[in-house]
């Protein structure tokens, strides 16, 4: 067999992996083997894990595309947004070659590679699809331009009872805004962080209506960077997380995703990191400091197109 990822000719009816190299300059060095950005197929990547002596490894379906009859999965050995998959290899009476945990479960007839391909096939056939669903978890996967995230939000936030926890990087959708005011109506408690560097125009308008209702509202931009985070936790137990900023080109114009679980595990995770930079910010300043510092803002930053 020749080496793995190495560049040859795809079939015409052929799902292919693509690994998106990893940022971490130790993950580059400890994945080099495995995973440079190439394009693999199912067959070599089940033939080369054999050889492995390892008990798993995970991968992070990031999206997929379909041209035609082929079809690519984008992978990631770094887990930021969408769906897990844990390869783990199998005794060989069992299964030869190796089998894909926490995926829905194929047919038996299936294998491992028709499985996966059946799996991808799903994903690009609708804008949103179930990736995983385990005894306590579903992970439900959408993609934008105009691929129901908004909608799913609305759903998220109008199924809080107790608490929502929403960092923003960007943040001027008012149909959103006006579903956390909604919630906080119904007495949900409603905690934001946003970064302070984008607090100007109508992401501060945004900012003085959702804190006008009753929202605890913080911002920061930590020293050379931003606040980039956006994820939504609701109640401590569902949490929504991706690429999506919470604007109107996000959900009409960008490519984007958005993933949604209901995992206290993960809910959890994500509280304990929103708390962090939630206790390092603060609340923007009142009176005439506030329209000052806005106006600085928007001096010290060019205008670009708001994601």
């Amino acid at each position: 067999m020749s080496n793995l990822g190495e560049e040859r000719p795809i079939g015409d009816d052929e799902l292919v992996l693509v690994f998106r190299p990893p940022e971490n300059p130790a993950a580059q060095v400890a994945s080099d083997t495995l995973f440079k950005g190439h394009r693999v197929r199912v067959d070599e990547l089940l033939d080369w894990f054999k050889t492995l002596k390892v008990d798993s490894i995970e991968l992070w379906i990031e999206g997929a595309r379909t041209s035609g009859s082929k079809t690519e999965l984008f992978l990631s050995t770094e887990g930021k947004t969408g769906a897990k998959i844990t390869l783990k290899p199998r005794t060989e009476h069992v299964s030869r070659g190796s089998s894909l945990d926490r995926i829905e479960s194929a047919s038996p007839q299936n294998t491992p590679g028709e499985s996966l391909r059946n799996m991808s096939q799903n994903l690009t056939a609708k804008q949103s699809q179930r990736i995983a669903n385990t005894s306590d978890s579903t992970v439900t996967a959408f993609f934008s331009p105009k691929g129901g995230i908004e909608q799913q939000i609305f759903t998220c936030i109008g199924d809080a009872v107790e608490t929502i926890e929403m960092t923003a990087y960007a943040f001027t959708n008012e149909n959103i805004a006006k579903a956390l005011i909604d919630a906080i109506k119904r007495g949900v408690k409603v905690s934001l962080v946003m970064d302070r560097s984008q607090t100007k125009g109508p992401q501060a308008s945004l900012h003085d209506e959702l804190e006008k209702a009753g929202t605890a509202i913080r911002l920061i931009s930590p020293s050379g960077g931003i606040m980039h985070d956006k994820f939504i936790v609701v109640d401590g137990k569902n949490v929504e997380w991706g690429s999506y900023n919470y604007t109107g080109r996000a959900e009409d114009a960008n490519f984007e995703n958005a993933t949604f679980l209901s995992n206290s595990g993960l809910a959890q995770k994500y509280h304990t990191d929103f708390m962090s930079i939630y206790n390092q910010a603060t609340p923007e300043p009142q009176g005439l400091r506030r329209p000052f510092r806005r106006f600085l803002r928007r001096l010290r930053s060019p205008f670009k197109p708001r994601g």
